[in-house]
């Protein structure tokens, strides 16, 4: 998204980019969806600033030295001080992946796929020491569909966001803008998900497994199943049917069925089944889960979990 921002930006008449300030890749190593923006630093070396912290004392001396009217926040992973709230002359503005004041804090695409996605959208509002609170300065829906996992779910926010910056940055030259207070009292708020939350729970409804694997695969960690082989990354899935007649499985997780070119089917919740089908196993790399399947010997009726 950063760098589609940067051109509507630069091709807007009523506005100039003073500076791009970026997290340092020697600390974004372990970010998911992290964005070096090689080809701007490459292009404009003078004005692209990697930072371990936004909020140190170098930084912000950086950024007033470029006078800046507003600061547009876009996926940064660090909250701003109040320091750096006050350098711009006029706005802070942050772009939050949700119909704000519901979905405040943080992974909120994966949630909402979680959750099964629906009507959704991007905000963009007056940052202030509280995270996610400020008024807010335009609004800019999509919707999360069954076929979006969470890149793509990334890709609609980005084209929205890159809808609403283009259009509000006039607004704003011109003074026609006007902004809309949250109602705190709607406010619904996620929290930032640690690697132990990205275990499927087999037992779970078909319905609910697929919505979590599409909320964690690709750029994120992928949903795990913690097998009697080691750890399985599930990285797609799609939904499959409970074989009629001969062997019918009464616990999640047991093999149902295994089809070269198709995946593996596993039993979960009640009486459902779901094809794996893109893996990554136990310190290896990603492969076809029907291959990996018949590499370590499984079976119609093995057992998957310990």
């Amino acid at each position: 998204m950063a760098q589609k921002l940067i051109g509507v930006v630069r091709n807007l008449d009523c506005a100039r980019l003073t500076g791009v300030v970026n997290l340092d890749p020697l600390v974004a190593h372990n970010r998911s969806n992290y964005d070096p923006m090689w080809e701007f630093g490459f292009e404009y070396p003078n004005d692209l600033l990697l930072v371990r912290d936004v909020n140190n004392i170098g930084t912000q001396r950086w950024i007033r030295q470029r006078e800046p009217d507003i600061i547009i926040q876009a996926g940064w992973s660090q909250i701003f001080d109040e320091e750096v709230l006050r350098i711009p002359r006029l706005y802070c503005l942050g772009l939050h992946a949700s119909p704000l004041p519901q979905g405040r804090g943080a992974a909120i695409l994966n949630w909402k796929l979680i959750e099964g996605g629906g009507p959704w959208g991007i905000s963009l509002f007056v940052m202030e020491a509280k995270t996610d609170t400020g008024a807010i300065f335009d609004f800019e829906p999509f919707e999360l569909e069954l076929r979006d996992d969470v890149r793509m779910a990334y890709l609609k926010a980005d084209r929205a966001a890159v809808r609403m910056v283009a259009r509000t940055l006039p607004r704003i030259a011109a003074g026609t803008v006007i902004m809309q207070p949250q109602i705190a009292s709607k406010a619904t708020r996620y929290y930032k998900r640690r690697p132990e939350d990205g275990r499927l729970i087999l037992s779970s409804p078909a319905r609910q497994c697929l919505d979590f694997i599409r909320a964690l695969t690709h750029p994120y960690p992928g949903a795990f199943v913690e097998t009697r082989y080691g750890r399985l990354i599930v990285w797609r899935a799609i939904r499959g049917e409970v074989p009629v007649g001969g062997f019918t499985p009464t616990t999640a997780g047991t093999v149902l069925a295994i089809e070269r070119g198709r995946g593996l089917l596993v039993a979960v919740g009640q009486g459902e089944a779901i094809w794996f089908t893109e893996v990554t196993p136990p310190n290896d790399v990603i492969t076809w889960c029907d291959l990996w399947a018949v590499e370590v010997g499984l079976c119609l009726g093995h057992r998957l979990l310990d």
